[in-house]
């Protein structure tokens, strides 16, 4: 039996900037979903909130501490936007003041705070190598009440349909979906644009 809390916050900063991608954006409310469809199938759910993210969190902690529970923090850290660098020290020297428990991690990148690139090769595929862990058949939530406002997935498309007005949707879903398309690809279709790509191939060389 596992029991945590998952969250999201949508700190609109990330969504203002003029070039910021749209389909990448919606990939990631569409992995959010189908997220927490597949706790919600195990019997949990993804808490999602929005706001500014230290802001929020410093609620939440504060309202789970009054509570009498001393939670741990696991999440990842940005390494490229300095207001995601600020938000993490920020969240970081909190709950050092409260002394609870964090876990920092790096999400999918490979780039370190000593630029240890030597080591990169090695790490990666170390990790590579290592056995799925398998997925809990249930997840266990315990009932909180949370004195913050929470964000619907049907909120969240309609406050941020911009998203959403793609006329070119090759791939739709999150990550589930995404997964199924690439299995698609790799175990049957992949042969056809195989050929195709020898046949480009050898038209260049030609030329």
């Amino acid at each position: 039996m596992i029991t945590f809390c998952k969250r999201s916050i949508i700190d609109p900063w990330f969504y203002t900037w003029a070039d910021v991608g749209q389909a990448r954006v919606r990939f990631l409310f569409e992995s959010l979903e189908d997220l927490d469809h597949n706790f919600r199938q195990r019997g949990s759910q993804l808490y999602l909130f929005e706001g500014n993210a230290v802001t929020v969190l410093r609620n939440l902690t504060q309202q789970l501490l009054l509570s009498g529970k001393r939670p741990s923090l696991f999440f990842n850290r940005d390494v490229q936007v300095q207001y995601g660098i600020d938000r993490d020290r920020s969240i970081i020297d909190f709950y050092h003041q409260h002394n609870l428990d964090y876990h920092l991690g790096l999400n999918n990148f490979l780039q370190t705070d000593s630029e240890r690139r030597d080591e990169w090769f090695n790490e990666f595929y170390t990790y590579l190598r290592q056995p799925l862990h398998p997925a809990p058949e249930r997840i266990h939530t315990p009932g909180l009440e949370i004195d913050l406002p929470q964000l619907t997935f049907t909120d969240l498309k309609q406050k941020y349909s911009q998203f959403w007005g793609s006329d070119n949707d090759y791939f739709i879903g999150g990550e589930t979906q995404a997964t199924t398309t690439l299995d698609s690809f790799l175990s049957s279709r992949f042969h056809g644009y195989h050929w195709s790509a020898i046949r480009s191939a050898e038209i260049d060389i030609n030329t």
